[in-house]
């Protein structure tokens, strides 16, 4: 408890003294009116957003001759506090009146509570019916529920001490001056007029103030509740709420997690607490002995609703429906029982006992023994086979994700595609329009049971409201129409996302018509189609309950035409409704009708039907604990009727094959020897990784075994001697390998053959079936392995023609390689450094490095990007001054001529600043103007020209510089000089000479760079010498023809555009220079406007003001002179 609480339980402690009692204060409030309103008050509401008002006036109203009102608008304040914070807000106003009133209200409220916490009156209880009855302890409980919490929180904190002071309030006539009604209280208060029972009297009342009040209360609520238990939520509330604090019990639910965050609970335990340890064993054993009952209770409670269930599923699966008067009797069961085991845990969880054992139904405990005694359960040696194989409910793993793992909607489209409309209609009469009449049926015969089945769903939603847009509709059809393609899991499970983004009622009506009209050839669609609607049951629940209708109708209309022959659609039928069985759409129970229907009449067509519904989910449900005796008792009525009845031969292999396929016999599964990994890779060198391709690698991994050891070497010629498992073709390479094998280990070679020997001789000797002698006499050759002298010579006749053909295309490839030489030859003859790009660029970038080391050199070494950063910073600076000016601006010229009159004051430091303002916007414009007159393309053709001109220059420059070496190194005797010399002369400058194909001395650099011009083609030496007057020639063609076109240009640029264009843009300029001044001028007009009108407004409110301000004064003046004549 808190020191809130325990500070307030003191103070009512004093109270019940009327020697400590605080002093009643005086002046306070007898106004009829404030102590009526109070009144009203507490009958509003006791909760928190009224504690302080309350408060406030039972310390300044006198409230003395309203106590009985007051306790009557108490009580029904108390029912409006519902939560926790309006519970304390209540103690504490109660608490506020027991302190003023203890002799007088604390008794009246202890008496009224008393009352109300009464168990009901029998009697009266008799008389109603039992809704009436149902209503009647529902509101009890529901008003009693809250008194009880909050006389426990009165009794805590002190206000309430025991029953016999309300008793004793309602059985006398005044308390302490104020009138109370004579009202005895069942339980509480016995009237006695014999004086020798007064002793016995008092001596109760003694014991009840002992135990205390909320003791009492229960003990009377609970001892007449040991067979109904009509106050059980009751008890679970106040378990709830005040178990740990009264009884002292932590819940195990709160003990399970501190113990999971190791964390250990203490209970406080406070000396000064009304609860003694003498009424906390008397309300355990009360609750404890209410559990036991309670739990024996649920044993019977449960035991009743699982018999009704299982008469409700014999009965579903006899007939295949169910009346809706049983329904609506196990729907109440049901709820009844969820409810009270709902209180039964908790007061479990509360009092820290064990939940009571929930017994299983005897008779199907019965069944299933007898089930799995005969041998046909799906659980052997105690213990569940798993749901995936031989004898589980799936196949293979891929049929249980097929059939389980089922696309969440929620995850892949947003919810509000996901809302479901339910259907307007009564249950009951969708059944009676989905049930036509026998005689009705009877002479429809000749109609198609499915088209009755979808005008059925038609007619159910004929009378929806729902129409859909015409690209609605298109997009409904054309997702209708590839519905068929959907035919395998990914495509079926994206279908059922995108029609969510379609979804209306309209649309899955037509959706529902698309699915049943699939094509009775189409079984393979089927699975496909339960997956689909499975997968959006679950958020339209109206999709599968229509079809499953729909189908079962269609169902009930097949049989009653026994005499038509419609075997497609009867298993097109059954399919489809297993196929949703085992998606849990289809129930059990409509699977058990049409298995039990088909059975009673077990020939020809329903034969048929059984066949296919064991084929398709006879596994499932024998499988499945809860309709696995069920189903197997139905598979013996099969198979009983199989041999009784003289069945055609093709039936009869049907219903067989029906039957193992449902329960498959218990085989064993077949063994798989296991080899160790050694001997796997041996097995596949040889099975696998042998042919004609990679024998020598096959045998040098098979020399790199342990041969030494003895079980490889023993594995090793098993292997060699079961020559029949190998490959035909591949016989002559084992014995390939074997020779091989044989060099390095010569007795393996002698065991192979020993032991194949001695297996043909066994062979020949006992003949036994399929004996593989052929394989291994061809260990030791065939026939066929001796070589013909004809394919000997077609052999070397194929290897001449392919000589020749090389041949030929080598002499094609020399008579290319002569023109590439001649055409070579040509080119150097025209300009001898045609292929010289190697040197010109390495000059250019020579020239580069030694630019960069000089200005190296000289330079300081300086931040890259500060400097950047600095001008950035600068200008951000400026440009935000700029605006700031600006905006200074504006706002002055608001302003107008308000402030014209007034002196101005400007710093130095503040004109230095405009001044560079100025300066900036004044070069900014001048750029922009500059940049506005530079938009031509002449421009800009001028900056490339100028630009490609440099490089240009650059480059002619280190050619001039290249010339001039090579001049001065090949100047002596450059005629006269011999092969040996300018092989020299190549070599003293570098160069890496070598001899071509025609005996000529070329440098390597030119068989690597030649071709850029023109085709590949090895050069002569004589390039090395070539004279500089070619260059000197071509750089003065180049300065002419460059002169040339500056003087154009110019020339160009003087002239200007012909004077049609000038004129024209002459008059587009002006016609632009005169809106923008029009714009300027009506600009300019608007803001003059404006503030002549905002003067206006501002000239009028002075005047305003200035005339409100002198009659004030005159005023004022006026009132000082009449005080001076007084």
């Amino acid at each position: 408890m808190d020191d809130a609480k325990k500070q307030l339980r003191q103070l009512n402690k004093l109270a019940w003294e009327k020697d400590k009692r605080a002093a009643t204060p005086k002046n306070l409030d007898s106004n009829i009116k404030k102590n009526t309103a109070f009144i009203k008050k507490c009958k509003t509401s006791m909760g928190a957003d009224m504690k302080t008002q309350l408060l406030n006036d039972i310390h300044k109203l006198s409230l003395e001759k309203y106590i009985s009102e007051i306790v009557g608008s108490v009580m029904e304040g108390m029912l409006k506090c519902k939560t926790s914070v309006d519970v304390t807000a209540c103690v504490e106003v109660v608490s506020a009146l027991h302190q003023r009133f203890p002799d007088n209200f604390t008794l009246l409220l202890s008496g009224q509570l008393s009352k109300n916490l009464q168990p009901p009156n029998k009697q009266y209880l008799a008389t109603l019916s039992a809704e009436q009855k149902e209503k009647e302890e529902s509101a009890r409980i529901t008003k009693q529920r809250t008194y009880l919490r909050i006389a426990c929180e009165l009794w805590l904190v002190g206000v309430l001490r025991s029953v016999t002071d309300g008793a004793a309030a309602l059985s006398s006539i005044t308390t302490n001056g104020v009138e109370a009604h004579r009202d005895g209280v069942a339980g509480f208060v016995n009237t006695t007029t014999s004086t020798g029972n007064s002793s016995t009297t008092k001596d109760q009342q003694k014991k009840k103030d002992e135990h205390g009040f909320v003791y009492s209360v229960l003990k009377d609520l609970l001892a007449n509740d040991m067979e109904q238990f009509i106050n059980l939520p009751l008890v679970a509330s106040f378990l709830k709420n005040y178990g740990q604090t009264i009884m002292g019990i932590v819940p195990r639910k709160q003990k399970a997690a501190a113990e999971q965050h190791a964390e250990f609970i203490t209970l406080e335990i406070d000396p000064e607490s009304v609860v003694s340890p003498d009424i906390h064993g008397l309300l355990t054993s009360l609750m404890q002995n209410y559990y036991k009952s309670v739990s024996r209770h649920m044993g019977k409670l449960h035991k009743a609703v699982k018999k009704m269930e299982r008469h409700n599923n014999e009965t579903l699966f006899a007939r295949g429906e169910l009346s809706e008067e049983s329904k609506q009797r196990f729907e109440k069961a049901t709820k009844a029982y969820e409810k009270f085991l709902g209180h039964t845990q908790t007061l479990a969880d509360a009092l820290a006992l064990d939940m009571p054992d929930l017994p299983e139904d005897e008779a199907a405990n019965k069944q299933s023994s007898m089930v799995s005694n005969s041998g046909n359960a799906f659980q052997q040696d105690g213990k569940e086979s798993s749901n995936v194989g031989s004898q589980g409910m799936w196949e293979d793993e891929d049929a249980r994700k097929f059939y389980e793992d089922l696309p969440d909607l929620r995850i892949l489209v947003p919810d509000v595609f996901l809302e479901n409309q339910t259907v307007k209609k009564d249950e009951e009469e969708q059944e009676k329009e989905q049930q036509p009449e026998e005689e009705e049926i009877i002479e429809n015969e000749d109609v198609d049971p499915l088209e009755e089945a979808i005008e059925n769903v038609e007619d159910a939603a004929g009378d929806e409201d729902g129409s859909i847009k015409p690209t609605q509709n298109a997009q409904l059809e054309g997702f209708i129409a590839r519905l068929p393609n959907c035919a395998n899991r990914d495509l079926i499970d994206a279908a059922a996302v995108d029609f969510c983004y379609m979804n209306n009622k309209n649309a899955r009506n037509k959706l529902v018509k698309a699915l049943l009209k699939v094509q009775r050839q189409r079984l393979d669609l089927l699975p496909y189609y339960a997956r689909f609607i499975a997968t959006l049951n679950v958020y339209f629940s109206d999709i599968g309950e229509t079809i499953i209708a729909a189908l079962t109708y269609e169902f009930k209309g097949l049989q009653r035409r026994k005499n038509q022959d419609l075997i497609e659609s009867r298993v097109k039928n059954i399919r489809f409704l297993s196929e949703l069985a085992k998606f849990k759409v289809t129930p059990a129970h409509t699977i058990f009708y049409a298995f039990k229907v088909a059975l009673d009449d077990f020939t020809s067509h329903n034969i048929d039907i059984v066949c296919n519904l064991l084929e398709c989910c006879g596994r499932f449900f024998l499988k499945s604990p809860e309709t696995s005796a069920r189903m197997s008792g139905m598979l013996e009525t099969v198979m009983r009727k199989k041999n009784v009845q003289h069945l055609d031969s093709r039936y009869s292999l049907m219903v067989e094959n029906a039957y193992y396929q449902a329960n498959p016999p218990d085989k064993p599964a077949i063994q798989i020897k296991e080899r160790s990994p050694m001997e796997l890779y041996i097995r596949k060198l040889i099975h696998e990784d042998l042919c004609k391709k990679y024998l020598d690698k096959v045998l040098k991994q098979l020399r790199k075994l342990h041969w030494e050891d003895e079980k490889i070497r023993q594995f090793m010629v098993k292997t060699f001697q079961k020559i029949w498992k190998i490959k035909f073709g591949n016989i002559h390479l084992m014995a390939i390998l074997a020779s091989g094998l044989n060099r390095y280990h010569s007795d393996f070679g002698v065991q192979i053959v020993d032991g194949i020997v001695e297996e043909i001789r066994m062979g020949l000797e006992k003949k036994p079936l399929a004996t593989p002698r052929l394989e291994r006499s061809s260990a030791f050759g065939h026939p066929s392995d001796d070589d013909d002298e004809s394919e000997r010579d077609q052999g070397k006749s194929s290897h001449q023609r392919a000589r020749a053909q090389v041949n030929r295309q080598l002499s094609s490839y020399s008579t290319t390689h002569k023109k590439l030489q001649e055409e070579h030859s040509k080119a150097i003859e025209q300009d001898p450094t045609i292929f010289d790009y190697d040197a010109v660029y390495d000059d250019l970038k020579e020239a580069e490095r030694k630019k960069k080391e000089a200005t190296k050199g000289s330079a300081e070494k300086k931040p890259k990007y500060i400097k950047g950063l600095l001008e950035m910073a600068e200008i951000r600076k400026r440009d935000r001054l700029l605006a700031e000016e600006k905006k200074v601006a504006r706002e002055r010229e608001e302003e107008g001529e308000a402030f014209a009159d007034k002196e101005v004051f400007i710093t130095e430091t503040f004109k230095k600043q405009k001044e560079e303002l100025e300066r900036i916007e004044r070069e900014e414009k001048e750029r922009e103007e500059k940049a506005a007159k530079n938009k031509t393309m002449d421009t800009f053709y001028k900056q490339v020209l100028e630009r490609k001109e440099a490089e240009h220059q650059a480059m002619l420059k280190a050619f001039a510089e290249k010339g001039e070496k090579k001049d001065r190194t090949t100047q002596a005797d450059t005629a006269e000089s011999t092969d040996v010399l300018l092989a020299k002369e190549a070599e003293k400058e570098g160069r890496e000479v070598m001899l071509n194909d025609n005996n000529e001395i070329v440098d390597k650099r030119q068989l690597l760079g030649a071709g850029l011009n023109v085709k590949p083609k090895f050069g002569t030496f004589g390039s090395l010498a070539a004279s500089d007057e070619r260059i000197k020639e071509r750089m003065s063609e180049y300065e002419a023809y460059k002169r040339k076109k500056v003087e154009e240009y110019e020339a160009k640029r003087k002239q200007g555009r012909s004077g049609d264009e000038r004129e024209r843009l002459s008059k587009e300029v002006e016609k632009q220079m005169m809106e923008v001044k029009q714009r300027e001028q009506e600009e300019e007009e608007r803001k003059k406007k404006a503030l002549e009108d905002k003067l206006t407004v501002k000239r009028t409110t002075e005047d305003a003001a200035m005339s409100a301000r002198e009659r004030y004064l005159a005023r004022k003046k006026q009132k000082l002179e009449e005080e001076k004549k007084k």
